[in-house]
C-alpha cells in the first residue's frame, strides 16, 4: 500500500479538487467522472501516471501492481476504499511498523492575480466580480453543481485568496465549519465571504443556506474570524443574504 498512500497524497496536494473522488480498489486507485474532464485536467492525470480505461469507463493508476484483464469487475474481487478513509490512518490496513508523525505544509494552487479595484473586497457585487474572474474559470469548477467558496480577507478588506471547500449536487451542499474556517486559519485572515453557487441561475437564498450562514457566523464569532457575508450566485445576477436582513443580530 505504500505507493498506493504515496500516490493519494501527490494527488490531494497537486489536485485537491478531484482528490476526494478517487477509490482505491485492491492497491489501484480509480477516478471516475461524471462529465469527461477537461484538457489540463487529463494531463495532468497522465502526468501522474493515471490511463483512461475505455472499458471500465474510469481513470486508473496501478500504484506498481500490474494484473491481468479480466472481464470480473475488479471491485467484486477486491476491497474498494474512498480516498478519504485511508488519509488520516498512519499504517496500511494489517501492515506492521511504527506508527510516525507527519510534517505538514500549506501550498498554494495557483496565482490570481487581481485588478486594484477587485483588491478589497467591501461589498457583495466585488464579492461576485472575484468569483466570476477566478471561481467560474477554475477548471474544477461545475456549473452544474453547487459549489461553496471561502474568500479570505484580511484586516483592510483585501482579498488575500480563496478556498473551493466543497462541491455537492445540483441542489445539496455539505458544509461544516472544521473545513470553512481551516483555510481561513492556515492563511491568518482577519475575515471571510461566504459564496456558493445556485446551478439553476435563482440566486433567492433556500431555508438550508440562511441556517448554514447563522451556524458559521456563530462558529466564526468563537474563532474570531469575522463572517462579513453569504453571497448566493445565480445567472446572471447575485444575492447577499447580508442584504436581506440575516446577519442582524
Amino acid at each position: 500500500m505504500t505507493a498506493t498512500l504515496a500516490l493519494l497524497d501527490r494527488l490531494k496536494t497537486e489536485m485537491p479538487e478531484i482528490w476526494g473522488e478517487a477509490q482505491v480498489v485492491g492497491k489501484w486507485v480509480w477516478l471516475e467522472f461524471s462529465m469527461p474532464p477537461i484538457e489540463q485536467v487529463r494531463s495532468k492525470l497522465k502526468e501522474l501516471g493515471f490511463h483512461w480505461n475505455g472499458g471500465r469507463k474510469c481513470w486508473q493508476h496501478p500504484c506498481g501492481v500490474q494484473s491481468l484483464r479480466s472481464t470480473q469487475d475488479p471491485r467484486s474481487m477486491y476491497p474498494v476504499v474512498a480516498a478519504s478513509a485511508l488519509e488520516m490512518r498512519e499504517t496500511p490496513p494489517g501492515a506492521g511498523g511504527e506508527i510516525s508523525a507527519k510534517e505538514f505544509k500549506v501550498v498554494a494552487l495557483r496565482e490570481c492575480p487581481l485588478p486594484e479595484d477587485m483588491q478589497m473586497c467591501d461589498t457583495p457585487q466585488k464579492a461576485a466580480d472575484y468569483w466570476r474572474l477566478h471561481i467560474s474559470t477554475n477548471p474544477y469548477y461545475n456549473r452544474d453543481c453547487e459549489c461553496f467558496v471561502v474568500l479570505m480577507l484580511n484586516t483592510r478588506r483585501r482579498v488575500r485568496g480563496h478556498q473551493l471547500v466543497s462541491i455537492g449536487t445540483m441542489d445539496t451542499l455539505l458544509v461544516h465549519p472544521r473545513e470553512v474556517f481551516r483555510g481561513a486559519i492556515i492563511a491568518g485572515a482577519s475575515a471571510i465571504v461566504l459564496m456558493h453557487n445556485h446551478p439553476s441561475g435563482e440566486p433567492q437564498p433556500s431555508e438550508a443556506d440562511i441556517k448554514v450562514t447563522r451556524d458559521l457566523i456563530r462558529a466564526g464569532q468563537l474563532v474570531k474570524i469575522e463572517v462579513l457575508d453569504h453571497v448566493v450566485m445565480g445567472n446572471p445576477n447575485h444575492c447577499s443574504l447580508r442584504e436581506l436582513g440575516y446577519f442582524a443580530s
